[in-house]
């Protein structure tokens, strides 16, 4: 998919890219069946087609989350991923295990994984995990986080 070496050689270039359409689908406290463990999942997917590389699309992926406040913080974490590559199942079981207490479905995109090609594992923080997919025609990219 791409390293972290990619990763640093093309970060300044793809932060400045224009963006391809993403989707975004955000499931905020209220959508767990505790909201007071102030959970918050964001998944975005994007086409293959529309990307010139999975790492762009990671790149973008991480831009459409709210960095207001924290943009000075954006560089250091987009380097200090893990690049850990999952499989289908490991990463089937990777966004079970962070949505079990949804009260909402999850996008159908990241239920069906079809055509899966490989995963990163990129964060694994006790409060912030995420994780990034090569499918058939499309990217998808998982990311949870609790401020509990």
């Amino acid at each position: 998919m791409f390293t972290r070496e990619d990763l640093v050689t093309g970060l300044d270039r793809l932060a400045v890219a224009p963006a391809p359409p993403l989707e975004m689908v955000e499931f905020g406290h209220q959508d767990f069946t505790s909201p007071c463990s102030e959970q918050l999942i964001e998944v975005c997917s994007g086409l293959k087609a529309d990307f010139d590389s999975p790492l762009l699309f990671w790149v973008k992926a991480l831009q459409a989350q709210d960095w207001a406040g924290r943009e000075a913080r954006f560089t250091a974490y987009t380097l200090l991923g893990l690049y850990k590559p999952m499989a289908a199942t490991e990463f089937a079981a990777f966004v079970a295990d962070y949505s079990g207490s949804l009260v909402r479905p999850l996008p159908p995109v990241l239920l069906a994984l079809n055509g899966f090609q490989t995963g990163l594992r990129m964060s694994a923080d006790w409060n912030d995990v995420a994780a990034v997919a090569e499918l058939d025609e499309t990217y998808v990219a998982y990311f949870w986080s609790t401020t509990a």
